[in-house]
């Protein structure tokens, strides 16, 4: 049994509880809330893949995380063609749940051509809600056809709304005062990362998703944040090369 299996069975609930505390810590940024969320859904659903996208004020979405290039690539061209399960589930407020994207060519064709260039195949998507409105949306992708049970159903509802909570939290703790406040910041820590991505597959001659990794589970092991190891990157030349 792999360890994603195990956590999958009767106690993953209890593991999913620690998990839960840590994205609700009040010192935690933005962009290292969000990332604690969809790496929760990959380990704890039978995702592949995950990502969150919000809506500033105008109704914009911004993709503010995701666990790897082709989840991005995924959120990226719903974004940019108005289609896909991300889009329909911000504009609705209904979970969308498509357990084999080839079935929705015909509504989604950008978005099914994306998935099936990157090797997905399935995707759910979760409402984000604050109060009574829909602030954007938890989206999982799938190399598999096979959906979500109910126990990954509660399990995604659960960190939708910790990613909910954990924005109510920073700003409860006065760090920022507006929602559009924090998606601006989340949106710049975002950039930073883009560019410390390509910095560091520069340097290490490896692939930008390679390097994305490399960020990560350095920010992981430091402790210090996405936004703080990406500034080491581009203004410092770090290379992170005891982080692989």
């Amino acid at each position: 049994m792999t360890t994603k299996e195990a956590h999958r069975g009767e106690d993953r609930f209890e593991r999913l509880s620690a998990g839960l505390s840590g994205v609700l810590d009040p010192d935690l940024e933005a962009l290292d809330a969000m990332d604690r969320v969809i790496a929760a859904c990959v380990e704890f659903t039978s995702a592949t893949e995950a990502g969150i996208v919000l809506g500033d004020p105008s109704g914009t979405l911004h993709v503010i995380a995701s666990t790897s290039e082709r989840t991005s690539d995924a959120e990226e061209a719903q974004l940019g063609t108005n289609e896909g399960s991300c889009l329909d589930c911000f504009s609705t407020g209904k979970t969308i749940d498509v357990p084999d994207v080839s079935t929705h060519e015909a509504v989604w064709p950008t978005f099914a051509e994306t998935m099936r260039e990157r090797g997905l195949r399935g995707t759910f998507a979760e409402p984000v809600r604050l109060r009574d409105g829909v602030i954007g949306s938890l989206c999982l992708f799938a190399e598999h056809t096979d959906g979500h049970d109910d126990s990954d159903v509660v399990v995604i509802q659960l960190l939708a709304d910790a990613a909910s909570a954990a924005l109510v939290r920073q700003r409860d703790a006065g760090r920022l005062r507006s929602f559009q406040e924090q998606i601006d910041d989340a949106i710049q820590a975002r950039v930073l990362v883009e560019q410390a991505k390509g910095a560091l597959a520069y340097r290490r001659g490896i692939r930008i998703d390679e390097a994305f990794q490399v960020l990560r589970r350095a920010a992981h092991t430091a402790g210090g944040g996405m936004r703080a190891m990406a500034e080491d990157v581009v203004q410092r030349g770090a290379d992170l090369g005891t982080s692989v």
